[in-house]
């Protein structure tokens, strides 16, 4: 009897061993093939949204820019907002900083229009209060699947 109980708990340890090594290949082999197969998505590039982008901010058209708004949207403004709003807000916020602070020009630095999230970087020169004054402005797009959307907007 302790013969078959023995022999009962070797094949049981066994067969653990065995499902539990054939799982660490599985996972490995599945780490292998993802890393291996990684297929680079086609996105459109972002000129035309870009162009319109620029020409929002060189005459303060809040509408230029405000269409390409994802649902939420980090806004940094140098009037002192800060925060994730919706698009509808956004606009707002935009709109009264370009009522503050008039656009006169800006000068790309960096666009990136590559991948699944391109950017736009340079320098926002604003009339305020009589003299002018110069604005970083940072701009991060992403593809939505259907369309390119603005999900981070900094002006300060």
């Amino acid at each position: 009897m302790r013969i078959k109980i023995f022999l009962l708990i070797i094949v049981l340890a066994l067969i653990l061993i065995s499902d539990l090594s054939a799982q660490r290949r599985s996972s490995i082999t599945r780490g292998f093939s993802q890393e291996n197969t990684k297929i680079e998505r086609a996105y459109p590039a972002p000129e035309n949204e870009f162009e319109s982008i620029i020409n929002g901010l060189v005459s303060g058209n809040t509408n230029n820019i405000s269409r390409y708004f994802a649902p939420q949207v980090y806004v940094s403004l140098r009037s002192g907002e800060r925060g994730y709003y919706s698009s509808n807000q956004a606009y707002y916020l935009l709109d009264n900083f370009f009522k503050i602070y008039s656009p006169i020009n800006f000068q790309t630095t960096t666009r990136m229009m590559e991948g699944s999230m391109p950017y736009l970087s340079g320098r926002l020169f604003c009339r305020f209060k009589g003299s002018m004054e110069t604005y970083q402005v940072y701009l991060n797009l992403n593809w939505n699947g259907f369309r390119w959307e603005i999900t981070q907007l900094s002006i300060n």
